[in-house]
Formats: C-alpha cells, structure tokens, sequence
C-alpha cells in the first residue's frame, strides 16, 4: 500500500537511506497484541510518508468496535506536540459526514508519539473497486467523493493527501475518504511535504507552497485520471481532468462543487463548463440527450435558421453563459473566503481553549472535558472573544454537547444567548446555525416538558431547513424529534402518521439514510407503534433498530443493548417466550460487561425479566429478580436499597402478587406505595394512576368494595387512553369492584371494554383472569334472568 519516495524502486527506496532513518528511528512501532491507549494492535494495514496504520480493536472491554490508527513515524517527530494533536482532533471533531471517515480518539505517548484512530472502513480501495464498473459508475464515484470534500473544504479544512489508498468503498458501494491528516493543518509547523504521497502532489505541494484547497481539487483530478483510463476517456472527460489538474491553481474549478457539477453534467449529457463550446457543441450534447426529437426537428431548424439569428442567438448564449460562470465564480469566491474566515477564528478559539485549560498539566494528558466545556461557554459568551457570526456557532455547538451530557441549564444560557444573537443579525447571516438551533430550542423545551413550546421550535427548524437546503437526514431527523413529541404527548397514532411513510421508504430502498437517522426513525416508530397497540408493525420496526444500532455502535455498545431490552420486552409481551428469554439474558450480559458498577439500564433490563417469569408463571424468580432490579436501580441513584421505602418496588411487587392471587400480600404493597407517594411533597400531580387501580382492584376482590370504588374515583380515565394496557387495566378493576357490588351489566360491559382493549397476548394469566370473570358474570345474569 506504500507509494512513497521510500518504497522499492523510488528514489529513496535504496538500502543506504533506509540504513540512515533506521538509525534515526529509535522508537519502537507498536506490534499485533500491543496496546495503544485503550485499543489492541491485531495488524498492520499499511504504511506511507507520514506513518503506518494499523487496524486495532477496543481493549478496555467498555465496546465492541474495530478502528484504523495512524501512528505517525518516530523518525518524524511532530513539531508542537500536544498542542497540534489538540488542535488534530478538535478540528476533525467537527467533521460529520456519510463521506468522510470519523475522528474515533487520539492521544501522544510518553516519548512524544501521535496517534489518531479512524473509523475502519473494511471495503476496497476506489481504484481497485473501480476496475469492474462502467465508466458512468465511475465518473458517479468520483462526482460523491467531491461533495464529500466540498463538506470539508466548507469548513476550511483541506485534505491535501487524496489517492487511492485514502477513499474505500464501503459496504453500501459509497465512496469514503480515510486519514483527513497532518498534511492539511495550516500553520501547524509542518512543512507541506509531510506524508508527501509524490503520484498525487499537485504541483505547488511539490514546490513547498502552502496548501489550498486548490490542491485537493489537483488531487480529484488526478484521481479521475486513474480510475477512468486513457483508453476510456471522452473528450468531455478530457476536458474535466485537464481543468482540475491545471498547473496554475487558478485556472482549475472553483471549489469541488464545481467539479463535481461538471462530472454531473457529464453523466446526463449536458453541457461541461471546462469544455467552453459553442453553438454546436451544446447542440450535440442536446442531441445526445435527446436523439429522436432532435433527429427529426432540431436539424431541420438548424438549416432553415437564417444566418443573422443564428450569430444572435449564438452571441446571447455566450453572454449568459459568461455572466451565470461569474456568478458561480464570484460565488464561490465569497463562500471559500467566509468559510477561511470562520476556520481561522474557529481554529484560534480551539487553541486558546487548549492552552488555557490546565496550563500545567503533564504534557502526554489531554485537558479535562468539563474544563474545556466551561471555559469554552465562557469565551463564547463573550462579546470580544470573536466575530458575531462565529461566537454563534460555537454557542450553538457547546450547547448542544450540554444537552448530550444532560446539563439543561447551561445549555439554556448558551441557547438563549445563541438565540439573541441570531435575532440581532441580517437573515443571511444566521441561516447555517439558525435551524440547529431551532432544533436545538424545542429539545430543551422537550426535556423539561414544556411540549406545546417544543413543538413550536421542532416546527420552525422544518421550516428553517426547507429554505437553507438541509439535506434529507437533517429533515429527517427534524421529524423524528417532532414524532417523539407527539408520542410524549400520549398521541401515538400522530407520530406514526409522521414517520410511518418514511420508515416504509427505508424499508423499500427507495431512500438512503446515515445509520443514526434510520436508527432514530426505527426507535420512534416501533416505540409508538407499541403504545397504539400494534405490536407486529413495533416488533418489525424493533428489530431493525436492533440490526441498525449494531452496525452503528458494535455488538457490544450501550445503544445495542438498550435496543435488545426493547425487543425482548416485546417479544415477552407478544408470547414469544423462549426468545424473549435469550434476548433479555443477552442484554443484561452486555451490560454485566460494559458496566462494573450499578446502572439504571441494567435494572429496566432485570425488571423485564422478572415480569418474563410472571408471565411463564416463575413466581419465585420473578419476586426475587424484581427486588434485585429496584437494588439495582437505588444503587445506580446513589441511594441505599431499602424495601420498605421504595416506593417503586411495593408498586412493581403488588401488581405481580395481584396476578399470582396473593390479594392480601399484594393490597399490603400497594397501600405501603400509595403512603410513600402522599409523603413527597414535590408529587403534585398525585400517585401514579396505576398504584390506584391495582389497590382498587385487590380491595374489592378481598371485599372491601367502597374503599375500591373511592380509589378508582381518584382515577381520571382519560389520562390512560393513550395507553390501551392501562385502560384496560382501569376497567378490569371496575369491573371487579361493580361485580363485588352485585351491579352485573356495567360489570360485565366493563370487562369486555377490558378483553378488548388488551394488547398484551403474552400475558395468558392476566387475559384468563378477565376471561374468567366475563364467564362467570355472564353466568350470573343468566342464572337471575332463569330465576
């Protein structure tokens, strides 16, 4: 995979030179079983100018996930240190993209070694991948790998090493670009022949001259060149390739947009700007496109076409072909010059953080995240640390990592003032950060939930994106936020209504989206399909979030087990027991090895199972394993476990002691909740509705009908219609209390509303328990209507 100076053959491939920087290089490579910060070795992939690369897999057992790290040469010490890596990593941070491979960690050894872990991406290299397609898939390739470096180059940051060896295929067939490297770092110390890969240096790389972005579009251009083949390049092709590869850096496109508009209009026929043709070059591409029509009717114009009109015509489309390049060129001219601006100030903000946090810290330690997060808040509130424009995307970002880490407050102070600023500014200026933090707004209003001001916010950032061009995940993503409000809002068939179309395309094919976003729509739509009783649209939609949360986070991430618990609380739910069984045991192992200490995710896991047990009628197990859960749960919260103060648990061991006929034992629990929920002062919408019905219906089962009644009473049956499994346990309970009341017609209109509305097949003992009482009332009224 080396195609440097120092591979055999090259002009530094010879023994003596090797000799020499072997001698230089007193640092040991890393070796397969060797470990670098928290990740194994298993191999070498390759190595070139600036270093090896090794595929690695996480050591410290937290997950499952397999990366490629670039250990950058000891003969070639970093110049800078920490302070670049620093820099390294917060500016590939803010790189997201389907193209682009992702930042994964970094760190600097003892000896003052830099290392970067990338996503691994496992497919071929473009060129080898290339070589059995034809010469349109080709040419498409190459055109998404430009709008992958016109994402980066947006945001002022330039590759500067783009070759084969650096864009694999991944396994969707899309183009991904590896090692956004130390070769692109402006005014990082390096000198621009670092890594120099010498096939794919445009011509100022080989002079020493700074790196521009004009250099990746060189470097696009050579690429093309490769994959295509001489034997199969068009003249329009030519053309394309001959202009992004212009020794003057100038006269090459002006950004990769324009490159990648041009290979565009290459593979539907059009018209390519590097050609510069006239009248009859656009007509034969209209021709082209077009074969029978203008066969028939374009020619015939032509020849009848008086000499006169033709020049004018000829001389019109010249003057609005000049005028639309200037317009693009002056365009992107601005665009390139406010995205350089914007790097600058961003890159000077990062650095400055970087110093001033923890200035004595040892010199192989990172700062602390909650550090830079404070002192970056900090800065970016302050009116004099940067320009209006940047100190909103950076009060937008931080934010947004406050949100992440659950601390509303001060992602609030961010936003408010992300939001003051964004108001005080002309429209233009504020469209890229605008939707974000619309977004941004209505999840904060979501988490405190302030609902009706959430939606407001959801709805003005859809709005926002259709006007700024978002792409199809970020509208998306819009959606399945404004979904999971409806869902919160007890309207579940609201949120289908959403998603549902979209979540049908996924599955079709017929639309690609990033794995997080088909993760987020699955998860929304199988949680709301689940609450409007359709368990078969939840269990499929279930189970590809599954398979979508294991490709995105490993086999053994947190997101992949809370995605397990899901579905085998489901299956459980639908009577699927045995694999219920095996999905929730392998939930709760995952989350035994990612987590040493007590967790709030592996106690809803243990809560599952135990009702799993209810259900196959393992009545010990699934007390026992439900008092464990709530230990669990109280540990996890940093209380003291304490049974006769959980409030939860007595709720949780009432309700199972209910369905195992242990009425007296199960009144007692759920009269022990119900005290501890009217002692909390800060309980001002009452107990959980539930708590209510379970002791109702233990009481007027054990005879006590007047003080069941009184307790359902209590009970506004409105609040569970959103949840069909509640209300039906509402009407079961009435219908207890009103059949203990010798009233048998409400009675029994009560306990079919009940079997009705039940949407829990896995549960046989519950369902037999109200099949039950339905045969037994109809008994009853037949046997008085007799009498």
């Amino acid at each position: 995979m080396s195609d440097d100076f120092l591979k055999p053959g090259q002009p530094l491939g010879g023994r003596l030179f090797r000799r020499f920087l072997d001698s230089l290089n007193d640092l040991k490579e890393p070796e397969p079983g060797e470990r670098i910060g928290p990740w194994r070795v298993v191999e070498e992939l390759g190595r070139g100018g600036s270093g090896a690369v090794f595929l690695a897999e996480r050591a410290d057992g937290a997950f499952s996930q397999q990366v490629a790290i670039k250990w950058l040469r000891g003969d070639r010490l970093v110049p800078g240190g920490a302070a670049v890596l620093a820099r390294e990593r917060a500016l590939l941070a803010s790189l997201d993209h389907p193209g682009i491979a992702r930042l994964v960690d970094g760190g600097e050894d003892r000896h003052g070694q830099l290392w970067f872990a990338m996503d691994h991406v496992a497919g071929e290299a473009i060129d080898a991948y290339a070589r059995d397609l034809e010469l349109g898939q080709r040419v498409e390739l190459l055109g998404q790998l430009c709008r992958a470096v016109q994402y980066a180059h947006s945001r002022g940051l330039i590759h500067g090493d783009i070759k084969p060896a650096n864009v694999r295929i991944d396994e969707r067939g899309h183009p991904r670009l590896l090692d956004f490297g130390i070769a692109r770092l402006e005014d990082s110390a390096f000198e621009t022949s670092y890594g120099l890969t010498p096939d794919y240096a445009s011509p100022e790389q080989r002079r020493g001259e700074a790196l521009t972005t004009a250099s990746d579009i060189w470097q696009l251009g050579r690429l093309l060149e490769e994959m295509t083949g001489e034997e199969l390049v068009t003249t329009d092709l030519e053309a394309i390739i001959h202009r992004a590869k212009s020794e003057d850096p100038e006269r090459r496109y002006a950004s990769a947009a324009a490159l990648a508009e041009d290979l565009l209009c290459w593979t539907e026929r059009r018209p390519v700007a590097a050609r510069h043709g006239g009248l009859a070059y656009r007509l034969l591409c209209l021709i082209r496109r077009h074969r029978l029509a203008t066969l028939s009717i374009g020619l015939a114009a032509i020849l009848v076409a008086a000499w006169g009109s033709w020049m004018a015509w000829q001389l019109a489309i010249e003057r609005d072909l000049a005028r639309s390049e200037a317009r693009i060129a002056a365009a992107a001219l601005a665009e390139a010059e406010a995205a350089l601006a914007r790097s600058n100030q961003l890159r000077a903000f990062l650095i400055g953080l970087f110093r001033a946090a923890e200035p004595d810290r040892p010199r192989d330690r990172l700062p602390d995240t909650a550090a830079l997060l404070a002192l970056g808040a900090q800065r970016a509130l302050d009116p004099e640390s940067a320009p209006v424009r940047d100190r909103l995307g950076m009060q937008v970002t931080l934010a947004e990592i406050y949100l992440l880490l659950g601390r509303r407050e001060q992602a609030g102070e961010l936003l408010d003032a992300a939001l003051a600023l964004a108001q005080a500014m002309p429209p233009d200026q504020a469209a890229a950060d605008l939707g974000r933090l619309y977004v941004l707004k209505g999840m904060s209003a979501m988490h405190i939930g302030q609902l009706d001001e959430a939606e407001q916010w959801l709805l003005a950032a859809e709005e926002a994106a259709k006007l700024q061009g978002w792409t199809s995940d970020e509208v998306i993503l819009a959606k399945a936020r404004r979904a999971w409000l409806h869902f919160m809002r007890g309207q579940p068939e609201r949120a289908l209504e959403l998603l549902e179309p979209i979540r049908q395309q996924l599955d079709s094919e017929l639309i690609s989206l990033r794995p997080e976003t088909a993760l987020h729509v699955y998860n929304t739509v199988a949680t709301a399909s689940l609450a409007a009783g359709k368990l078969e649209l939840s269990k499929t939609t279930r189970t590809r979030a599954v398979g979508a949360s294991r490709a995105l986070d490993g086999d053994e991430s947190r997101g992949y087990a809370i995605q397990l618990n899901n579905l085998g609380a489901l299956q459980s739910r639908m009577g699927d027991f045995e694999g219920a069984a095996q999905t929730l045991d392998h939930a709760i192992e995952l989350y035994d090895r990612i987590f040493a200490e007590p967790v709030v995710l592996r106690a809803a896991a243990m809560g599952n199972r135990a009702i799993l047990h209810l259900r196959t009628g393992e009545d010990e197990a699934a007390l026992s394993l439900r008092r464990a859960a709530s230990a669990e749960w109280a540990l996890a919260q940093q209380r003291d476990p304490d049974p006769d103060q959980d409030r939860s648990l007595l709720q949780q061991l009432g309700r199972f002691k209910l369905r195992m006929d242990r009425l007296e034992e199960a009144a007692a629990s759920l009269a022990r909740a119900l005290d501890l929920y009217a002692q909390d002062p800060e309980l001002s919408n009452g107990p959980p509705p539930l708590a209510l019905v379970w002791l109702a219906h233990a009481r007027c089962r054990l005879g006590a009908v007047e003080e069941g009644l009184t307790l359902l009473e209590q009970v506004d049956a409105s609040v569970l219609e959103s949840q069909p499994d509640q209300l039906a346990e509402y009407h079961e309970a009435r219908a207890w209390c009103l059949h203990a009341n010798d009233e048998r017609e409400p009675a029994l209109e009560h306990i079919r509303t009940s079997l009705a509305l039940a949407t829990d097949p896995g549960f046989d003992r519950k369902i037999r328990q109200r099949q039950g009482l339905r045969k037994r009332l109809i008994r009853d009224s037949e046997a008085a209507r007799d009498y």
